[in-house]
């Protein structure tokens, strides 16, 4: 066994044996409690203490329920995450993408959206920045009562130290357009600056991508024949972005203006707050397209 893993193990009480997280994982590991990392480079040591520590002071300032724990030796180290219960947003809008919704989906669509923006907006005013939300990063507890950030890996705060290297964007498909540019315009070595405002086009784009099942920016993806700038001059300038009324799996007016609001080309026009007050009523059926 991995030793960094069996002094996690020691340390956290865990007499269970630990699964891979999945099959492609050689250094993450979970058991019934916590997901469990180890590293023993020192960038990704770095990157490990970074994700506890950031998630230390969330619970700290109630941010999230979360617990987390790590330890250091000669040889690298370990940190352990605690399960929150839920389902991931992409796991809970398979239904949307499936056709297969509930009459009721639509109306805990738009709660779950409200929620995710409210978590978003505390976050900001606490000073945080996550840095890689998509739709596998926001979690819908089982009762849809919280919606839950996870994987802080790349966090922003001033109470963090730096990120162990330059912080160059989250998954392409949510990354802003104006984040986009600066990756297009820049060395790989110069940090970008994260905004509020960047962050409200990522939970806009994964909003739309997870009920959709379209790519929220555009319609390609880096691959045989697309180079990955060319996704980012998409991203950048949304020349290639669907409309949303051709990707939606039912019409409903006040969703689709929050995404749209969030994902706005200029960043000071995504203000959401007008967009929110409005999509508040739970709908009580399922419209159709």
């Amino acid at each position: 066994m991995d030793p960094l893993l069996a002094a996690a193990l020691t340390a956290l009480d865990v007499t269970e044996t630990p699964q891979p997280l999945s099959p492609h994982h050689t250094d993450a590991w979970r058991t019934t409690d916590w997901k469990i990392k180890t590293a023993v480079n020192p960038g990704g040591t770095a990157s490990l203490l970074h994700e506890a520590r950031a998630v230390a002071l969330l619970r700290e300032a109630g941010l999230t329920t979360m617990t987390a724990a790590h330890g250091e030796s000669d040889g690298g180290a370990w940190a352990a995450f605690g399960w929150l219960p839920g389902t991931t947003l992409w796991q809970w809008c398979r239904p949307t993408r499936d056709n297969t919704a509930p009459a009721d989906f639509a109306g805990r669509l738009r709660a779950v959206a409200a929620a995710a923006f409210t978590a978003l907006e505390s976050r900001h005013a606490a000073g945080w920045r996550h840095g890689d939300i998509h739709p596998d990063n926001i979690l819908i507890s089982p009762d849809e009562s919280r919606v839950d950030l996870i994987d802080h890996d790349l966090a922003h705060h001033p109470r963090l130290l730096p990120l162990p290297g330059p912080y160059r964007g989250g998954g392409d498909q949510a990354t802003a357009p104006e984040i986009a540019r600066r990756l297009l315009d820049t060395a790989p070595d110069v940090d970008l600056e994260l905004t509020d405002a960047a962050e409200i086009y990522s939970l806009g784009a994964a909003i739309r991508w997870a009920w959709t099942g379209a790519t929220p920016a555009t319609d390609r993806m880096a691959g045989p024949g697309v180079a990955p700038g060319d996704v980012l001059e998409d991203i950048a300038t949304t020349r290639r972005r669907v409309p949303l009324t051709d990707a939606r799996p039912w019409v409903d007016a006040e969703l689709e203006a929050l995404i749209d609001t969030a994902m706005t080309l200029e960043p000071g026009e995504r203000t959401v707050a007008g967009a929110l007050a409005r999509l508040s009523p739970r709908r009580p059926s399922l419209p159709r397209a």
